[in-house]
């Protein structure tokens, strides 16, 4: 692994150590707020993280780097994640990591409110400021060639532009929404008089996925979400939902695949920013970590073999409704990417200032209209629907549906391997070739080292359509 006889790596490693401490503390605060903290202990959770933040920026601006060559590939990721993550501290100052820090924390309480209300009137305040922070630390980060979303989608998936989302996105657009039409009229009431069936299986389903609840916990929150504080405390939450058992379900193998990530990291990257480091951070970049959650949410989750095991032989075609829905989280796997597109589409403009925050909901509706066919009928199910916006995540969303593009393209690499349908021969499959390796090597890097090719959406369209052409033997 490392070189342990290179002093200046050792010291790297001593100091990669106590940041990944420090942004542990600062993820449990966070994680505490969403999901125990009492409502009156907001504002002064929101100065606490706001002080952690500022020690956590300071600490990482006087971070000493080391002039070595090597060629061991494990010192040559530490030294370039650490100096990409120090270059970036010290471009914004530590009063604005520090003011940014305390208002998405009250943006988080506020978007709360607002949605129980069901009144974006309420965020919107919070969520300007939340863009006005953003925008300020995008043009102190910004490079020549990028522009100010490029700078947001770096942050989840180093490398990603809005120019290479667009060419991925445009070029599939057009194929899934003709799917999206032809499989909701073939899947129509396939799920009428079973949909709201209790089958309380969540629990059992991530337990045979080899999620270790001695590494990690199930808590309930309003929105679910995987945080992680070391590989062996990885949390997830989830929700329920009375009138459908699928939502809940799948949201909780959703959350249980970023889980089996961070828990399947090589444990010579603990406390390291090659590993865990606090929050869901243990992964190359998002785009990958969403392809594990959606592998498993729908290509294993929504299978026939799942069905048969977890649920019911009938439940197959119910699982599989092709229904556009408002909310994101309850979406089919087809129409599912649309949500991202116009979540995409949205957050760009945004951020390059051809709308404004006022006008979210009546732009929102319109986008839903026109990609989807049906209209949110309040703000709760509409603009409010996710938590990303209070968060500060602009450019998060996309890696979701590109997780579902890499996803489908690494399942067609591993049936060939492997019975993707035992659960343990598919988690240590994953575990050998991604998981363990944290960020030693870039998405594109790792997708190209196991498929022997770049991102193919083509991979995506051909398992939807092998999987409807099964379930309905329609003619090829």
């Amino acid at each position: 692994m490392f070189s342990k006889g290179n002093k200046d790596i050792q010291r790297l490693l001593v100091d990669s150590h106590s940041l990944s401490d420090l942004s542990s503390v600062i993820a449990l605060l966070s994680w505490d707020q969403e999901v125990n903290m009492p409502s009156k202990g907001g504002a002064a959770r929101a100065k606490q993280l706001a002080t952690l933040s500022e020690i956590f920026h300071n600490k990482l601006i006087s971070l000493k780097l080391p002039k070595v060559k090597t060629n061991n590939i494990y010192d040559l990721a530490l030294i370039r994640e650490m100096t990409k993550a120090k270059n970036r501290a010290k471009k914004i100052p530590t009063s604005l990591i520090k003011e940014f820090s305390e208002t998405i924390s009250l943006a988080q309480q506020d978007w709360q409110r607002a949605k129980k209300m069901n009144k974006f009137e309420v965020f919107a305040p919070s969520l300007k400021k939340v863009i006005k922070l953003k925008l300020q630390m995008a043009k102190l980060l910004k490079s020549k060639g990028q522009t100010l979303y490029d700078v947001m989608l770096d942050e989840f998936e180093p490398g990603l532009s809005e120019t290479e989302i667009s060419l991925v996105f445009n070029k599939i657009k057009i194929d899934l929404s003709k799917r999206v039409s032809e499989l909701k009229v073939l899947t129509q009431n396939a799920d009428k008089r079973i949909a709201n069936k209790k089958f309380e299986v969540g629990t059992k389903v991530i337990f045979d996925m080899g999620y270790d609840l001695a590494a990690g916990r199930i808590d309930r929150s309003a929105h679910p979400f995987t945080t992680t504080f070391d590989r062996n405390d990885v949390r997830i939450t989830t929700w329920e939902n009375k009138r459908d058992f699928r939502p809940k379900l799948y949201a909780t193998i959703h959350e249980a695949g970023h889980a089996l990530y961070e828990q399947g990291l090589n444990p010579e990257l603990d406390r390291l920013y090659l590993g865990e480091g606090g929050g869901l951070s243990g992964g190359v970049g998002m785009a990958m970590h969403e392809s594990q959650s959606r592998l498993w949410e729908n290509m294993i989750g929504r299978s026939e073999e799942f069905c048969n095991k977890y649920l019911s032989p009938e439940t197959f075609k119910v699982v599989n409704v092709i229904k556009p829905s408002p909310v994101r989280v309850e979406a089919d796997e087809v129409s599912y990417g649309l949500h991202i597109i116009i979540r995409f589409e949205i957050e760009r403009e945004l951020i390059n200032g051809q709308i404004k925050v006022e006008d979210l909901p009546k732009i929102w509706r319109e986008k839903y209209k026109k990609y989807l066919g049906i209209i949110p009928k309040n703000d709760a199910e509409g603009t409010l629907q996710d938590i990303h916006w209070a968060h500060g995540a602009f450019g998060y969303f996309p890696n979701y549906f590109l997780g579902s593009l890499i996803a489908s393209q690494l399942l067609n690499t591993a049936k060939k391997q492997i019975d993707i349908y035992n659960f343990k021969l598919l988690r240590e499959w994953l575990r050998k070739n991604i998981h363990q390796y944290g960020r030693i090597y870039t998405t594109k890097e790792l997708l190209l080292k196991i498929t022997g090719e770049d991102l193919n959406p083509r991979y995506f369209l051909d398992y939807i359509d092998q999987k409807f052409t099964k379930m309905y033997n329609l003619s090829k």
